[in-house]
């Protein structure tokens, strides 16, 4: 389950208000309200928005990982390289994009549309990949010069 605990004791540890946080990452207040709640779930875009400001790494902002920063870590997302990673991944456990599918509850046209950087993928969709097969998020998204390892 996503725990965005650390989203507040990110912005706490230095000490911004939400409305000041919700302003760095571009939305309302009440939005980043609710995405530290655990109500709503932030959208992957924000939240490398929010990992970038903080110059640490996804996998800590969401409790996959103790260690806060990554070293030499690339600002941004390029849903093209998330989409590459995630075909590397699925291609290497030998997986169709039906079961890739199946395994996280959703569409094989969403896979589809992921593999091809048409769609953003969800957050949670990003962090049930990642936990299944054991990888990074922030190599799935390119967030680490270093290329997705495939065994």
């Amino acid at each position: 389950m996503l725990d965005f605990k650390r989203l507040k004791d990110l912005r706490e540890d230095h000490d911004l208000t939400q409305s000041e946080m919700a302003e760095i990452i571009g939305v309302k207040r009440s939005a980043y309200s609710l995405w530290e709640l655990g109500i709503n779930i932030i959208p992957i875009k924000s939240l490398v928005i929010f990992s970038d400001y903080f110059k640490c790494s996804l996998d800590y902002v969401l409790g996959l990982s103790n260690q806060k920063h990554s070293h030499e870590l690339v600002e941004g997302i390029d849903f093209n390289v998330v989409g590459i990673n995630l075909k590397k991944i699925r291609i290497a456990n030998k997986l169709s994009q039906e079961n890739v599918a199946n395994l996280l509850n959703i569409s094989q046209a969403c896979v589809n549309k992921y593999e091809k950087g048409l769609i953003e993928i969800s957050t949670s969709n990003l962090y049930q990949f990642a936990k299944l097969f054991k990888v990074s998020i922030n190599d799935l998204c390119g967030k680490t010069k270093e290329k997705v390892k495939v065994d």
